[in-house]
């Protein structure tokens, strides 16, 4: 009889707390945060299907200080969640040779996320022209 038992290295319970993995746990838990987010607005949509008092409910929830302050929290956390992103898209995608000279991976962080705040900006201004 052969057996077979491959090594399993003992991982301690807290291995999430420790320096090396902190910042990798952290930013997984912003992606909660942008669930979240995506939670409350679905919300948002079911109570306009139901109608308007159902919506007026919704948007009176939306004005409370408990929202304003989830609000808050989430819209920190969806920056956060962005910005790691973008710190991880050098190390992920093929090397860019430009002119021939490889392009600084900070060069492709700081293009990649002023062309995401450019285009939520965009956005914001087209829904209030939108809106009006």
């Amino acid at each position: 009889m052969n057996e077979r038992r491959p090594y399993r290295r003992p991982m301690p319970g807290n291995w999430w707390a420790k320096p090396p993995y902190r910042a990798y746990t952290a930013r997984e838990l912003s992606g909660v945060a942008v669930a979240a987010y995506g939670g409350v607005l679905f919300a948002g949509l079911l109570s306009l299907s139901r109608g308007p008092e159902s919506w007026a409910g919704f948007v009176d929830f939306l004005k409370s200080p408990a929202s304003l302050l989830l609000h808050v929290l989430l819209l920190a956390a969806v920056i956060f969640h962005v910005i790691t992103w973008f710190q991880t898209l050098p190390k992920t995608m093929p090397k860019m040779i430009v002119n021939g000279e490889a392009v600084p991976p900070k060069k492709i962080t700081r293009i990649a996320t002023i062309f995401a705040g450019a285009m939520s900006l965009a956005l914001v201004f087209f829904v209030l022209g939108a809106a009006q």
